[in-house]
C-alpha cells in the first residue's frame, strides 16, 4: 500500500535550490536509508514529506487517512507532560481505528465498504495495532523509562528528552516514521533494542543516521541527496558504497577518457590554427574544427564529485612521544549519589594502543575519561594519574565546551592560525558567510566540525575522543575515520557507531553497573564473547577485571555451581508463572461473544507466552545438563 508520493519536488532557501524535482514514494515495508552531506536536505526533505513544511514546487501525494511521524530534534514538553502521557499520545489515533474497523464489520457484505475495511485493516496491523500494549511495555524498558512513568517530561535531561520523543515516535500509530538521527543519545543495548523494535514495524522507515552499522541493519534501500536531486540505490548502505566505489572508478575513467579526447582535439585545433593562413581550405578547416571542439565543450564532462568534495581531516603528528608508557592511572574510583561508577586499582595505556570506552548511558565514561586526564580526582585517597614524558594530550569534548561562545569562527580560528583562519576554514567545509557565524549560533554538526579542525592543529601525541561522531554527517564519519586510521599516535574512543570502533579500536573498556573490564581485542569481539557468557554480566562487587589474562587474573570464567543453581530456581519459579498466564489467556478465549478483535489480541498473547516459555525451558535444559555435567 503506497503511504505517499513526493513529485518532482523543490524547496528554496535563500537563493539556493535545497531540493530540485524529487521523486520519492514509500509503501508500507519500506525500510529506505537518507543520505547525503550535512546541508544538503535530508531533514527539509523529510519536514516537506510529514507536513511541516510546504514544497516551493510539485506535489505531495498522501493517501487518505495515512500519517507521517517526524523525530523532533529538540523535542519541547509542557509542564503537565509525563512519561507515560508523552508516550501514550499516539494510543488515540490506534483506537480511532479500532473504533472505525468495529464500526465497518456490520456492513462488510457491501464490497465498497469491505475494501475499505480491508485497507484499514492491514494499516492497523502494520502500525502494531494489536499489540499496542505490549509495545508501549517494550519501549518503557527497552529506552529504560520502567518505572518512571509519571515522572514529568520537562525536567528531564537532553539525552532522556530525546530518547522519550523517540520513545513516542514509536507508539505514534503512523504509517512511516521519519527517523532523523535516532540512535544519538542511545548506548549499544538500547541501540540494540530499537534495531529489533523497527524490524518488526509492518509500516515504512526513513532513517537519517551516522550509524552506518545500524543502517546496514535497517535499510533495504538508499536514496542518495545530492546538488537537489535523489538517486537510489537496492541494498543497505553497505553495498550503497560498495556501488558507489564502483560507480566512481568508471566516472574517473571516463572523465580521464574525456580528458584525452580534449587534449587531442586542442592539438589538432592548434596545428590547424599555425596552417590556415596558407590556403582557403585549410581555413575552412579551422573554422569546422573549432565549431566542433566549441560544441564537444559543450557537453563536457563534470570531474568526479566536483560538487562533493571529500572533506581532508589530518591529525598530524610530527615528533611522535617518546614515552613507551603514554598513560597510567592508579586506584581510580568514582561514585555518583552513592552509586559506585568504577573501581580501577590500575591502569596503563602504552604507545600506539587504541582503545574503545564502551557502556551503558550514565554508566560513567566520560567520567573516567576526566579522571585519566586529570580534570577530575579520583574518590579513593590514594588516587593518582601519570602523564608519560613528551606526551601531548588533544581532547575532545562531546559538550565541545572550551570555545568562547560570543566569538565568531573566523575570529576563533584567527587566534589560532592568524591570516590563514579563512582558508582553513574553507578546507572544513565552512562558507565564508558562515565563518562570521558566532560560536554559539553554530549548528551540532558546525560545533563538532570545529572541535576537530581545533584538535587537528594540536600535534597530540594522545588523542581522547568522547562521541566525535555525534552530529556529523556519514562523508565527515567516513572522512574521522581515515585520519584517526592513519594517525600514529594513540587513541581512546568513545562512541556507540561500533563500526566505527571495530574499524579503529585493538582494545576495550568496558564501564557497566559499578564494573571494569579490560580486553584485549575490539569491541563487537568482546560483546559476542560477553553475550556467550565468558565474560560475568553480574560480577558479585565492582572490580577491574582484565579479560583474556591468565586464569588467575581473569573474572571471565564460566558460572560456577551455586549461580548455576540459584538460576535453575529461577527459571522453574518463571517457567511455572508463565505456564499460568497461559492458562489464563487459554480460559479466555473459550468465553461467548468475543469482538474479533479480542480473539486477535488473544492469539497474539498466547503466541508471546508460548515463546517465551520454549526459551525458559530451553535455557533451563541448558543450566540443567551443566549441573548435571558437573
Amino acid at each position: 500500500m503506497r503511504i505517499v508520493f513526493a513529485e518532482n519536488l523543490e524547496y528554496t532557501l535563500g537563493a539556493r535550490d535545497l531540493l530540485a524535482g524529487v521523486n520519492l514514494e514509500l509503501r508500507h515495508g519500506d525500510r529506505l536509508a537518507l543520505v547525503g552531506a550535512n546541508g544538503s536536505g535530508k531533514t527539509t526533505l523529510m519536514c516537506l514529506l510529514a507536513g511541516n513544511l510546504e514544497p516551493s514546487a510539485g506535489r505531495i501525494h498522501r493517501t487518505e487517512g495515512v500519517h507521517l511521524e517526524l523525530l523532533p530534534q529538540d523535542p519541547q514538553y509542557s509542564p503537565s507532560d509525563t512519561v507515560e502521557s508523552v508516550l501514550k499520545r499516539g494510543f488515540a489515533r490506534v483506537q480511532a481505528m479500532e473504533a472505525e474497523l468495529a464500526q465497518l464489520e456490520g456492513r462488510l457484505a457491501d464490497l465498497e465498504v469491505y475494501h475499505h475495511w480491508e485497507v484499514l485493516h492491514e494499516r492497523y496491523q502494520a502500525i502494531g495495532g494489536y499489540q499496542q500494549r505490549a509495545r508501549y511495555n517494550a519501549v518503557l524498558k527497552g529506552l529504560r523509562f520502567e518505572g518512571r512513568e509519571q515522572e514529568k517530561a520537562s525536567v528531564l535531561s537532553g539525552g532522556e528528552a530525546r530518547r522519550l520523543a523517540l520513545g513516542a515516535l514509536l507508539l505514534s500509530g503512523a504509517d512511516a516514521l521519519l527517523l532523523d538521527e535516532p540512535t544519538n543519545h542511545l548506548d549499544l543495548e538500547m541501540t540494540d533494542w530499537l534495531v529489533d523494535f523497527l524490524q518488526s514495524f509492518g509500516g515504512a522507515t526513513v532513517t537519517v543516521s551516522h550509524d552506518r552499522r545500524f543502517l546496514d541493519r535497517v535499510t533495504q534501500r538508499v536514496a542518495w541527496l545530492r546538488g537537489g536531486q535523489i538517486r537510489l540505490y537496492e541494498g543497505n548502505y553497505s553495498a550503497f558504497r560498495h556501488e558507489r566505489a564502483l560507480e566512481e572508478e568508471q566516472e574517473a575513467r571516463e572523465y580521464a577518457h574525456w580528458l584525452k579526447e580534449k587534449e587531442r582535439r586542442e592539438a589538432i585545433l592548434e596545428q590547424a590554427q599555425r596552417w590556415a593562413h596558407s590556403s582557403a581550405k585549410h581555413a575552412r578547416r579551422l573554422h569546422s574544427l573549432e565549431a566542433r571542439l566549441a560544441q564537444f565543450m559543450q557537453e563536457a564532462m563534470a570531474a568526479p564529485d566536483a560538487n562533493d568534495p571529500t572533506l581532508q581531516i589530518r591529525f598530524p603528528l610530527e615528533q611522535p612521544a617518546t614515552a613507551e608508557r603514554v598513560l597510567e592511572g592508579w586506584e581510580l574510583q568514582k561514585t555518583l549519589g552513592g552509586r559506585p561508577l568504577f573501581y580501577i586499582p590500575h591502569l596503563l595505556v602504552r604507545k600506539g594502543e587504541r582503545i574503545a570506552l564502551i557502556g551503558p548511558n550514565g554508566a560513567g565514561k566520560t567520567t573516567l575519561l576526566r579522571v585519566l586526564l586529570g580534570l577530575l580526582p579520583s574518590d579513593h585517597p590514594a588516587g593518582r594519574v601519570k602523564t608519560g614524558p613528551g606526551v601531548r594530550v588533544g581532547y575532545y569534548d562531546q559538550k565541545l565546551s572550551g570555545f568562547d561562545p560570543q566569538l565568531t569562527l573566523f575570529e576563533t580560528l584567527y587566534r589560532m592560525l592568524g591570516e590563514k583562519a579563512h582558508a582553513a576554514l574553507g578546507a572544513w567545509r565552512f562558507p565564508y558567510d558562515a565563518q562570521f557565524k558566532q560560536v554559539e549560533h553554530l549548528s551540532g554538526g558546525e560545533r563538532a566540525r570545529l572541535a576537530l579542525l581545533s584538535l587537528s592543529l594540536q600535534q597530540a601525541s594522545l588523542l581522547v575522543l568522547d562521541e566525535p561522531t555525534n552530529h556529523l554527517d556519514l562523508e565527515t564519519v567516513e572522512a574521522l575515520e581515515q585520519a584517526l586510521l592513519s594517525y600514529t599516535g594513540t587513541l581512546i574512543l568513545v562512541s556507540h557507531d561500533l563500526a566505527f570502533l571495530d574499524k579503529l579500536a585493538s582494545r576495550t573498556w568496558h564501564v557497566y553497573a559499578g564494573h571494569f573490564v579490560d580486553y584485549p581485542g575490539p569491541p563487537s569481539e568482546y560483546l559476542e564473547r560477553r553475550k556467550a557468557e565468558v565474560v560475568p554480566k553480574s560480577p558479585e562487587r565492582p572490580a577491574a577485571q582484565n579479560i583474556g589474562q591468565p586464569a588467575s587474573k581473569t573474572a571471565g570464567r564460566v558460572k560456577g555451581r551455586w549461580h548455576l543453581e540459584r538460576e535453575k530456581e529461577r527459571l522453574e519459579a518463571e517457567i511455572a508463572e508463565l505456564e499460568a498466564q497461559l492458562q489464563a489467556v487459554l480460559s479466555k478465549a473459550n468465553e461467548p461473544s468475543l469482538h474479533h478483535l479480542e480473539y486477535a489480541r488473544i492469539a497474539e498473547e498466547q503466541g508471546r507466552l508460548e515463546a517465551l516459555l520454549e526459551q525458559a525451558f530451553a535455557r533451563w535444559a541448558e543450566v540443567t545438563e551443566q549441573l548435571e555435567a558437573g
